[in-house]
């Protein structure tokens, strides 16, 4: 009686061992899938930024190059990729943001796209510091 004890016990230590070791595998892959998705959107964020300002202060030449390396096929496509994955990985808060980001592009507001780019910055620093 008492090795089948023994032997249940131990079996089932062990299947709460595996249970808590999958369990912290799919944390961390979810936690890593959040975090490049944070950094795909806020790439995506900076580079409309970037290309905003230098329209503003009509820098042909830096605007130039930047849509020489950034084409808008590939800027199109990072930042669907970007939306996706913040749709599927990102928090409310990280969700919310992409439809301000938005309104504020579609508006070429530059003053609320670049306080959205620092509001985003400081959700992704307690967000992916929380553990």
């Amino acid at each position: 009686m008492f090795t089948w004890l023994a032997g249940a016990q131990g079996r089932a230590h062990a299947e709460r061992m595996v249970a808590q070791s999958r369990e912290a595998e799919q944390r961390t892959y979810l936690r890593k899938e959040r975090r490049d998705a944070y950094f795909a959107a806020l790439r995506v964020a900076v580079l409309d930024v970037r290309r905003l300002r230098y329209e503003h202060a009509r820098k042909v030449r830096k605007l130039r190059e930047v849509e020489r390396y950034w084409t808008k096929t590939k800027r199109i496509e990072m930042s669907m990729e970007a939306l996706i994955a913040l749709h599927a990985f990102g928090s409310d808060e990280a969700r919310q943001f992409s439809v301000a980001w938005r309104v504020a592009t579609e508006a070429n507001d530059l003053d609320t796209m670049q306080r959205l780019v620092e509001q985003f910055r400081a959700l992704m620093r307690v967000e992916l510091q929380e553990g």
